[in-house]
């Protein structure tokens, strides 16, 4: 049996919890489009375009998520990555990510981490459900230690002389991988949540309402996770702490002047795990700016960074920042 069998077959059997209630809601949203297909079926609604871009997310976070604590065989298979049952299209499997071998010293932190791989497997096929023919190809993804490296020194969290470890172990220190995972985790989680909850107030259709609430919700809650993990690592690494506030600022700064992303730093003693304003409501950020991070250009570009060949859909630009 094949890994992807076994996420299909395994989890949908045994496993409690989210990951089962995220199975049911998948089935829901199936089942629903069945009876109301003109609602469950999106296509020329204003709701695509975003919807499309969420999946490219979905793309990006799953993938990763899947082969760094299950390993090779869990990235996404060719039927959940080609285009809508109109075009077809194939996509390209994702190759550059690798399994990581974690110390036994964090076995916790690879169950929080294999729960939100396989909440994120289920959100890729609930988006594709309700897209249908209207979703999008996964594209090129580059999850390459050399671009994560890139990232690290751009928002001065590693020196360019530095080597990254992302799958392969630090000669010198055991726990220095799994820092490096969960600070790659960190940038793509933060940027889906932060995009699904400035998303979710222009969701229109009867379906992707409720559907965009629940993924906005399990994002935030994720991406509070990730934190909480680097938090409690860097009770015992202060340099850990100063890595993810500056890793948050380069991305509030390259996608303009407005406020999307906050440090992990505590203030007036008070931790910042989950990333909200002051009004306790989780940062948002557009589209366009969620693809100034992840194609890692202040500029108005339609590639780079992970996104080599930039992505598929109508949302393909990223934003002028400055």
């Amino acid at each position: 049996m094949t890994g992807v069998e076994r996420i299909e077959s395994e989890d949908a059997v045994r496993c409690g919890g989210r990951r089962a209630a995220l199975a049911a809601l998948v089935g829901g949203a199936m089942l629903t489009g069945l009876a109301k297909p003109a609602a469950a079926q999106v296509s020329s609604s204003v709701d695509t375009a975003p919807l499309q871009f969420a999946l490219n997310l979905q793309y990006l976070t799953t993938n990763f998520l899947q082969v760094v604590t299950y390993g090779q065989g869990r990235q996404l298979p060719a039927q959940h990555i080609r285009g809508g049952e109109l075009s077809d299209q194939p996509g390209v499997s994702a190759t550059s990510v690798l399994q990581v071998k974690f110390p036994s010293g964090v076995r916790g932190i690879q169950s929080r981490i294999h729960e939100i791989a396989d909440e994120h497997w289920y959100r890729t096929l609930m988006l594709r459900g309700i897209l249908r023919a209207d979703a999008p190809a996964q594209t090129l993804i580059d999850y390459s230690a050399e671009t994560f490296a890139k990232l690290f020194v751009a928002a001065g969290a590693m020196a360019s002389t530095d080597t990254l470890y992302l799958y392969t172990a630090s000669p010198t220190d055991a726990f220095e991988l799994v820092r490096n995972i969960l600070l790659a985790a960190d940038t793509m989680v933060s940027v889906q949540a932060s995009v699904y909850a400035a998303m979710l107030p222009s969701m229109t259709n009867e379906v992707t309402q409720p559907m965009m609430a629940s993924l906005a919700a399990s994002a935030a809650s994720n991406a509070t996770t990730i934190r909480s993990m680097l938090y409690e690592m860097a009770q015992t690494n202060p340099a850990l702490m100063t890595k993810v506030d500056r890793l948050a600022a380069w991305r509030d700064r390259i996608d303009g002047s407005a406020t999307t992303d906050v440090g992990l730093s505590p203030v007036d003693g008070t931790a910042r795990t989950a990333v909200t304003d002051a009004t306790g409501v989780y940062v948002g950020r557009t589209p366009q700016q969620a693809l100034n991070v992840l194609f890692m250009s202040a500029d108005s570009v339609t590639q780079g960074g992970f996104f080599p060949n930039g992505i598929n859909g109508t949302i393909v630009r990223s934003g002028k920042a400055n």
